[in-house]
């Protein structure tokens, strides 16, 4: 190395010596430069220009490659648009009841892409499938899910809502503390699995029972060591349970009150679904712990609050493409069933839920293609079957949900779409197409079922009631306006509330009370509540008013406030119609004092769905004989005697909604 005296100074060198760059110091490009002779190293300089940059450019091959892949699948977009009547057969469904079954009539090809990796499930629409392929899309979820595992850690710039199972992995404020599933005692756990198999299963066949039963015992054997996903399924499963139980039960086997059980398994379910990040999952079994959770939750809690969560079930559904059927999607065909079982309870949990806010569905026909499932006993069904079996031509476990989703797509779907909307039909257009689908329902399904069975017999009743309910709007609709009184729509307005009673008191149907009471019937007797005020005293008002009482009652007694935006005008026409029966019956008492009591009815259950309906189209054909009931006296709803001017003067079948639903 040469003395300093001797180093280059002439200008010095544009660039740092090679060891200076290399150990990113400060050099004084002289040659050789003060740290290498300090060092009594060699001091190497390197030329004056940069080498040239590398491109990251790929060879005209792999360019070409990938745009033959473009190609294709520009070509495969043309072809479905071209097939664009083929591809919707939801649609064609929804005009024309018709069976709906696994087979392979009428399967095409589903848009987008479903993409299938270790349990998970992401599905993409076209324009991403075009962009990403099957391994990038598993990739990103991959690390979305990864993301969302460490993002507790830090301090993200939008907080997650802590609302229900919304809240963040560990968060807890404004819902009391967590309460982790195995906290609750190993034998309570059993029993409510014992429960839900009786009194919930029946009535909401969305889990593979089998398969909750071995994930059930190895909870009891290791609660600790339960993945996220299989601890948000056994806590809906619990809470399911328990919402299901009466008070008495309860007591007795959980050694608590009803309400204290039910909040304690409710935050328990709330926490282990947030746990599990219900938004960012692939895993279909954290969607089935949601949407079981709030179509129990609805029975017992805000409906605001199941109506805003119904919202996020949805997306996330979506999100996995269970919105799209799997039979063109090359799933198994345990895989295709489970998957329409799930999105159609969805789109009940949605309708339900936009009943309850009086608001429009979230979900709408042309979203999905997935078909109504099959009308199969889930214990057929099993994961390594590889043909889909035949379904049943009688009652299943799924019935029920079946002809809740026949009438959802042609009923209640139809009249809420602008193009095919049920108002701009004529009413005998409007019956037409309920006679059809009536018929076809008693065909396939109710003319089926044997009424000695407990649960094939509140079947028949709900899809019944259901039918009497469409017929009444149906009539309501066409007789809207200043019309005289129609007797028939009164009469069997009455009959339509009265069965609902029967409904929700029968001893043989009690362990499914809980569900079928949420189903409410507020519409009809809104109807008869109006109708009240403006017919004079008879018998047939008076039957009407026992009616009325009687399921007005049962909802102050059992049901707890749920918001339902329907509740706080309900009420107030109460007050109206007892003030107006009051005043009624003491004109009336005044001009005859010697008035006959009128006969009360009994409805006979097998009588009434065994008959068909009357040649008129909304006579249910219902029976009847002594009921033996007793109104509460008006003076017990708490009626205020200034309220005569409010009360006073007629009122229409929509007037009892005016005034603050607030």
């Amino acid at each position: 190395m040469p003395p300093v005296s001797e180093r280059k100074n002439s200008g010095g060198s544009k660039r740092s010596c090679v060891r200076c760059n290399q150990r990113k110091v400060g050099c004084d490009k002289q040659s050789p430069c003060g740290r290498c002779v300090k060092a009594g190293l060699e001091c190497v300089h390197p030329g004056e220009k940069r080498a040239p940059r590398k491109l990251r450019r790929p060879p005209v091959s792999e360019i070409l490659a990938h745009l033959k892949v473009l190609e294709a699948e520009v070509h495969r977009l043309r072809s479905q648009v071209k097939s664009e009547a083929q591809l919707d057969q939801f649609s064609e469904n929804a005009i024309a009841p018709g069976p709906q079954n696994g087979g392979d009539a009428g399967v095409t090809t589903s848009r987008g892409r479903l993409v299938v990796q270790g349990g998970r499930t992401r599905y993409v629409g076209d324009e991403a499938s075009v962009i990403l392929g099957d391994k990038e899309v598993c990739d990103k979820s991959s690390d979305e899910e990864s993301d969302t595992h460490t993002s507790t850690r830090m301090k993200g710039p939008i907080p997650v809502p802590s609302i229900g199972f919304l809240r963040s992995d560990h968060s807890t404020e404004g819902l009391g503390p967590s309460i982790p599933l195995k906290t609750f005692p190993v034998s309570q756990l059993q029993a409510l699995w014992e429960i839900y198999q009786s009194n919930v299963a029946p009535m909401i066949a969305l889990l593979h029972l089998r398969s909750i039963d071995s994930l059930m015992v190895e909870a009891a054997q290791d609660m600790e060591n339960l993945d996220p996903e299989q601890a948000a399924l056994v806590s809906a499963v619990c809470f399911a349970a328990v919402v299901s139980m009466t008070a008495q039960q309860c007591i007795l086997l959980l050694d608590e009150p009803h309400d204290i059980c039910i909040e304690n398994y409710r935050r328990s379910a709330e926490h282990a679904i947030a746990k599990a990040n219900l938004i960012s999952t692939q895993d279909v079994r954290v969607l089935q712990a949601a949407t079981l959770f709030l179509l129990c939750l609805r029975r017992c809690s805000d409906s605001r609050l199941v109506w805003a969560e119904s919202a996020i079930v949805v997306r996330v559904a979506q999100r996995q493409g269970v919105h799209r059927d799997g039979q063109p999607l090359g799933l198994s065909p345990y895989e295709i069933e489970m998957r329409r079982r799930l999105w159609w309870h969805i789109c009940i949990l949605d309708m339900l839920c936009s009943e309850d806010q009086g608001t429009d569905t979230q979900i709408r026909p042309e979203m999905s293609n997935t078909k109504i499932p099959s009308n199969i006993d889930i214990e057929v069904l099993r994961p390594e079957m590889d043909t889909m079996p035949l379904p049943s031509l009688g009652f299943s476990d799924i019935t029920l949900c079946i002809i809740h989703c026949q009438m959802m797509t042609h009923l209640y779907w139809p009249s809420k779409s602008f193009e095919t909307s049920i108002g701009a039909m004529s009413l005998e257009q409007r019956e037409t197409r309920l006679s059809e689908l009536e018929a076809y329902l008693e065909t396939e399904y109710l003319q089926r079922l044997d009424l000695d069975s407990p649960i094939q017999w509140i079947t028949a009743v709900i899809a019944r009631l259901t039918l009497s309910k469409a017929w009444l709007v149906t009539r309501l609709t066409a007789s809207a306006g200043p019309t005289a009184p129609n007797d028939g729509i009164f009469r069997m307005a009455v009959e339509t509330v009265k069965f609902a009673n029967l409904l929700h008191s029968d001893v043989r149907i009690s362990q499914w009370a809980w569900l079928s009471k949420s189903y409410k019937h507020r519409h009809v007797v809104a109807y008869l509540l109006s109708e009240l005020c403006n017919r004079p005293v008879s018998s047939d008002t008076d039957h009407a008013w026992e009616a009325v009482t009687q399921i007005y009652n049962q909802w102050l007694h059992e049901d707890v406030e749920t918001n339902d935006m329907l509740q706080k005008p309900l009420s107030r026409l109460m007050e109206r119609a007892a003030y107006s029966r009051r005043k009624k019956s003491h004109q009336a008492t005044a001009s005859a004092p010697s008035r006959t009591q009128a006969p009360r009815l009994q409805a006979s259950a097998a009588h009434w769905i065994e008959s068909s309906s009357a040649s008129d189209g909304y006579d249910a054909g219902l029976s009847s004989s002594g009921m033996g009931l007793t109104p509460p006296p008006e003076s017990a709803l708490g009626l205020d005697p200034s309220l005569a001017e409010l009360y006073s003067g007629p009122i229409s079948a929509l007037d009892w909604l005016t005034g603050s639903i607030l």
